[in-house]
């Protein structure tokens, strides 16, 4: 991607050292606009003196980049003259080149060899208003035909960087500028030719992302993107001692949002015609030792297996290799690994390795490899993650989440489970304060329904057990004084469950006589109870 002479890092901390109050609101030197707004033909003169600012001063930049927009939004750019056009695209490339880098928001290499000089919050912040301000810069630029596909592939680039709200060089204005002005950009590629959107994201993932990746590449893939038979002995481990070895994660970050973003333009055909060049930087992702990276691989995987095909999997061997990429993430489990880390990284986890699951076996024919590997996710996941959750209440509200997804994904093969989730969902709505956290109860009811739907057949067997949880759930909040909203919602919930429960064994003389017990021990259940 194109970048600037000096990085942001260096720029900032440079101008921190010798103007320190340039980054703080104070202004050095700042571009002012001698010519009328509304007089085009100085546009030329402007882009001229815009482009050769000194580049070190982020403060100038700024000013420029401000200078330059309120000029273009004050007048009306005749494109069609060959001079404005030819200024117009200089700008855009300058723009681009000064708002796409992302060195300064990158992570230290934690064993480098000189440390990242340390940047304070509030230039950050400067720092990420300059590139909005680049962003609506290039915005009013957007009737400008792009002459190469280069400049082309630049510009989707830089405008790709800011596609994600998480980034922190990305904020709410910048995210929405982008995302516009590339639906524009794809409408119009689609509408000239079918192939020119394959060639931008040939370009952009040869160009921008590869050179990034290159020296991480894993050495259980060949170069075609297969799985290595035999990795070569002795073969080079990236690793984070240096940052050069990772570029793509100590310099360059948001190459990782644009690769997101190339993702979300694939359709099954590119998916195969590319695909040598899309799986070695995903799985260098996904097998990184950052937890917040192993999220976007895993989230970054999901994606992809939208349009891959069962067959493609196959015949590159990846369907194992992801597999195994993904089933030791579903124990990053607290303590070994913080609350706050750990349950995005489950979340984004089970929701890949399920989609995983169902893309490779997505036939009639592989059906007993499909409930044999859900089961297997079920045992080694589900079961021992809730053994290991303890007393943290969000960790198991998930876990009881991804249970309701498993259970719909077994179908009726779900029914072997339920002498360990029956259990679960009980001990969950008995507990003396289920109360204090409604979303557990509230997930819970969601995994009983959705047993309720696939294992209907064995529901009658587990009667007793599922009314017991219900109806003491619903007695206690019953006895609160003043149940919150989230509670109701809860009572609610559970009353059409134990409706549903009651519909479903209507025909059953020994829920019959049941129901008539309970309904004699707690006449508040005569209407919720009624057959």
């Amino acid at each position: 991607m194109p970048s600037t002479p000096a990085s942001d890092v260096e720029s900032l901390s440079e101008e921190a050292r010798h103007h320190p109050q340039s980054l703080e609101g104070g202004s050095t030197h700042p571009v002012t606009l001698d010519a009328h707004p509304d007089s085009v033909q100085n546009f030329p003169d402007l882009v001229k003196r815009l482009t050769q600012i000194n580049k070190k001063s982020s403060n100038q930049i700024y000013q420029s980049l401000i200078a330059a927009e309120a000029y273009l939004s004050k007048s009306l750019l005749d494109l069609s003259d060959p001079e404005n056009r030819f200024a117009a695209s200089q700008l855009q490339d300058w723009t681009i080149g000064v708002i796409s880098s992302t060195d300064a928001f990158a992570k230290e290499a934690p064993y480098a060899a000189e440390p990242k000089p340390v940047i304070p919050p509030e230039n950050l912040a400067r720092l990420c208003s300059l590139k909005a301000t680049g962003l609506r810069l290039l915005s009013h630029l957007q009737d400008l035909q792009v002459s190469s596909s280069n400049s082309l592939a630049a510009l989707v680039a830089c405008l790709a960087t800011f596609t994600d709200l998480h980034d922190p060089w990305t904020n709410e204005d910048a995210f929405n500028l982008a995302r516009s002005m590339l639906s524009q950009h794809l409408k119009s590629l689609k509408d000239a030719a079918p192939d020119r959107l394959d060639d931008l994201i040939s370009q952009l993932l040869q160009t921008y992302v590869k050179p990034l990746f290159i020296k991480s590449k894993s050495s259980v893939l060949t170069d075609q993107g297969r799985k290595a038979i035999a990795p070569l002995p002795g073969a080079a481990v990236p690793s984070d001692f240096e940052s050069g070895s990772k570029p793509w994660k100590f310099q360059s970050p948001h190459i990782v949002t644009v690769f997101h973003w190339i993702l979300e333009q694939l359709d099954a055909a590119m998916v195969e015609k590319h695909w040598p060049l899309i799986i070695p930087p995903l799985l260098t992702i996904l097998d990184d030792v950052f937890i917040q990276l192993k999220i976007r691989g895993c989230q970054l995987l999901t994606i992809l297996l939208r349009v891959v095909s069962a067959s493609l999997l196959e015949r590159s061997g990846l369907g194992e290799v992801f597999h195994d990429t993904l089933m030791p993430y579903l124990l990053f489990l607290p303590s070994l690994t913080v609350e706050e880390e750990s349950i995005p990284l489950l979340n984004a986890t089970y929701d890949a390795v399920l989609a995983l699951t169902l893309t490779r076996y997505d036939t009639t024919e592989s059906k007993p490899q499909k409930v044999k590997t859900l089961d297997a996710i079920f045992r080694y996941g589900i079961l021992k993650g809730y053994t290991h959750a303890g007393e943290k209440v969000k960790i198991a509200e998930l876990l009881v989440m991804k249970s309701a997804d498993l259970v719909n994904a077994l179908g009726i093969y779900c029914v072997k489970h339920l002498k360990d989730l029956l259990p679960i969902i009980s001990t969950i709505l008995t507990a003396p304060f289920a109360t204090a956290y409604p979303p557990l109860l509230e997930a819970s009811l969601q995994l009983l329904r959705a047993i309720m739907v696939n294992g209907w057949p064995r529901v009658a067997f587990h009667r007793a057990e599922i009314l017991e949880g219900l109806i003491i759930c619903w007695s206690r909040i019953q006895e609160e004084d003043r149940p919150t909203t989230a509670l109701l919602t809860v009572r609610k919930k559970i009353k059409e469950v134990l409706r549903a429960v009651v519909q479903l064994l209507s025909g059953d003389p020994e829920m019959r006589e049941d129901l008539r017990l309970i309904r004699a021990c707690d006449p508040r259940l005569e209407t919720t109870l009624k057959v």
